[in-house]
């Protein structure tokens, strides 16, 4: 039964600064290198290694809802070097090419001198060093499993295997050069987006352009709307024989929409579904999910719903400072709690569904960010494009620099299948939550294809120009020619512009043209 409560983190510790007998490990340490099996329970003396009995200096036991075991133990048992410096109370474990260094009563640690946020700082207790047993076991390549009946944990290590597994699907292979498809065109199909409500005095609510979001199988979602003050969210399916279009998936005019709430005076309120102007999407994928930010009409209020796969309220501000655009809601992995970011205030709130925001943690950086988030091993990282950082977040804590990427002006940037990527200028970055930056995509020797790709008949379309067929050599018609024939991407600076597809592939708005598109990096 593999981690089966996931608010009870297992923990594993211990270094004994007295006697212990250390030769009661000299077998084992032997044998790092191959499969090993660890059993250990809760609040007994008694362990195993590979089936041999060994009894431990302190019973394995809960400490904070969170199982602590003895460290030197384990560490010991898997051929782990252990360095104990008392002056500082800090303990070093090296395995191979692994290092980890951790300190009594900090919450930081490092990963060969990477940062690390731990859920369970190291303690002591009788003399023994107690420190996380999930941050210990997948830094020294570990499986670690609990078992909630018997209260049994299990630790392995499996041996890294040299040959290649014959159902492995193999790695899609690279384009020698971008190619690049017009997947719309006005006169065939529009891309839902907001028009110019200047005129309103609501107007700073809506969403600039096109907003949308995916959901990594080929749909694309939109924010649309049918006029000043009704709203929805659109599909679009990209796949092979189907006829491209959109269609509707929900319209804001719902009471579902509408909520009570309690008011900074105490006093019971409701809020209507009429009032809501949508401004943001969001996708989750892990709970496969589809989140919406929004205000009211006067702007005194900040919604988060959930859309799909049913409509409830997630979470509400009162504040009537949290309106950017380029915000965020982050569900975390138990599902029951968001994190949303208030860029301006360099704010990020910790929510509980139908809660008004409360709880924050400040971010490093400037004021009025480009965040995108992303949760790993149930950790809340951030990339900020304007200071050019990745941040882990400790919810209450704070946020401390993990990585500073040395790159020119990021115009946008997403998460997705656990990695940032980020649009500059002609090309694209992929980057993980430690910051190994990698070129992605350059566009600079990008294949331009002619026509509108038809995702039915898998030819290209003939663009239509409803202006007419004029002669290029005609004063202006250049200009409007290319139009509807583009030879180069210009991207446009709002957040979410650009996803990446189930292939890898790069589905961008093209703002200037107003059609979408398609990067291509890899062969069919």
């Amino acid at each position: 039964m593999f981690w089966v409560c996931l608010r009870k983190t297992i923990l594993i510790s211990s270094i004994s600064l007295f006697a212990w007998n250390y030769g009661t490990f000299t077998t084992f340490a032997s044998i790092a290198n191959d499969k090993i099996v660890i059993k250990l329970k809760l609040d007994e003396t008694k362990a195993s290694i590979n089936g041999k009995p060994v009894l431990l200096g302190m019973s394995p036991h809960l400490v904070n809802n969170t199982t602590m075991v003895p460290l030197r133990f384990v560490t010991e048992a898997l051929g782990a070097e252990v360095l104990w410096d008392g002056n500082t109370q800090s303990v070093q474990l090296k395995v191979a090419s692994q290092h980890i260094f951790m300190k009594i009563g900090s919450v930081s640690a490092k990963v060969n001198d990477t940062s690390i946020s731990l859920e369970q700082p190291p303690i002591i207790e009788n003399d023994i060093t107690l420190v996380p047993i999930r941050f210990i076991a997948e830094n020294f390549h570990q499986s670690v499993s609990f078992d909630d009946q018997t209260h049994e944990i299990n630790i392995m290590n499996v041996p890294v295997v040299s040959t290649i597994p014959e159902n492995l699907t193999p790695a899609a292979e690279r384009l020698e050069k971008p190619t690049i498809d017009n997947l719309t065109n006005e006169t065939i199909i529009r891309i839902p987006q907001f028009a110019d409500h200047s005129k309103y005095v609501f107007r700073a609510a809506y969403a600039d352009g096109v907003v949308m979001t995916t959901d990594g199988k080929n749909n694309l979602y939109f924010l649309g709307e049918s006029s000043p003050q009704s709203f929805n969210i659109e599909k679009m399916t990209l796949s092979k024989g189907n006829e491209l279009q959109t269609e509707l998936l929900l319209f804001f005019s719902k009471k579902d929409f509408s909520f009570n709430y309690v008011d900074a005076q105490g006093l019971s309120r409701s809020f209507l579904y009429f009032e809501f102007i949508p401004s943001s999407l969001y996708y989750d994928r892990n709970s496969d999910k589809i989140f919406v930010m929004g205000s009211d009409v006067s702007q005194e209020m900040t919604v988060f719903y959930q859309v799909y796969p049913s409509v409830k309220m997630i979470a509400y501000d009162r504040s009537s400072d949290l309106k950017s655009k380029y915000d965020f809601i982050q569900p975390s992995d138990d599902g029951q709690t968001y994190y949303i970011s208030n860029s301006f205030k360099g704010i990020i709130y910790t929510a509980h569904e139908g809660e008004a925001l409360s709880t924050h943690t400040y971010i490093n950086g400037i004021r009025t960010h480009h965040l995108a988030s992303l949760m790993d091993k149930g950790h809340l990282y951030l990339l900020d494009q304007d200071n050019k950082t990745i941040q882990l977040v400790t919810p209450g804590v704070g946020a401390s620099i993990v990585a500073t990427l040395n790159v020119g002006d990021i115009l946008s940037t997403i998460s997705h299948e656990g990695n940032f990527y980020l649009m500059g200028g002609n090309q694209f970055y992929r980057v993980d939550v430690n910051g190994k930056l990698e070129e992605y995509a350059k566009l600079d020797k990008a294949v331009y294809h002619k026509g509108v790709y038809n995702f039915k008949t898998h030819n290209y379309d003939p663009t239509p120009t409803p202006y007419g067929d004029f002669p290029p050599s005609q004063p202006g018609m250049i200009e409007i020619l290319d139009r509807y024939e583009p030879k180069r991407i210009v991207p446009g600076l709002a957040q979410q512009r650009f996803i990446i597809d189930p292939k890898g592939n790069i589905i961008i708005y093209d703002d200037l043209y107003r059609i979408l598109r398609k990067i291509n990096l890899f062969k069919e």
